[in-house]
């Protein structure tokens, strides 16, 4: 779970703008979820899960490759923009809550975790990861910026820590992000 601090900065961006990324303008984002739907490919899949889902603009786009969409924030005006755009999508739903502490029981055969991983701690990540070898049926697919993170782990940390519970995954890396398939 996200400490205090980084829950209570999440939320002053949502209370600041309903798109504190850019996620619906930003050409960085739409190139980076073009590589993240290549690489899951068309599916269709039977129940997917994305953490982390923000203002709900990549679920979107997942959206139509899923019989059954799971979508979860922590953040309650994250919560409530994703439910709006989601709103065309009757088979998706939007849950408020922390990962791994408030995950479904569902068993997804498809679990995306874009941009999540290093506002958790070490801890949270391995508890997620064996959530994750307890609950996914099929591919789990990470997205981290390789950047600096202002936040105390990297993505390169935050998914090397998933890594060592799912164990080895394909990485691509692309300009700025990487994409980690498990």
């Amino acid at each position: 779970m996200p400490s205090n601090d980084i829950l209570d900065h999440l939320s002053r961006l949502y209370a600041l703008s309903d798109d504190p990324w850019n996620h619906r303008s930003s050409p960085y984002e739409a190139l980076k979820y073009q590589a993240t739907l290549a690489a899951i490919g068309l599916g269709p899949f039977h129940h997917a899960l994305e953490v982390g889902c923000g203002n709900g603009t990549f679920a979107t786009l997942l959206a139509d490759r899923c019989e059954t969409l799971t979508v979860m924030d922590c953040i309650p005006a994250a919560v409530a923009l994703a439910k709006q755009a989601l709103t065309p999508c009757p088979h998706a739903r939007v849950i408020q809550g922390t990962a791994p502490r408030n995950l479904p029981q569902i068993r997804p055969d498809l679990v995306v975790l874009s941009e999540v991983l290093y506002f958790l701690t070490p801890a949270d990540i391995v508890d997620l990861g064996v959530w994750l070898r307890h609950h996914a049926t099929g591919a789990v697919v990470a997205v981290n910026w390789t950047g600096p993170t202002d936040e105390p782990l990297t993505g390169t940390e935050a998914v090397g820590l998933l890594g060592d519970v799912l164990g080895g995954g394909q990485t691509h890396h692309c300009k700025g992000y990487r994409i980690d398939l498990f």
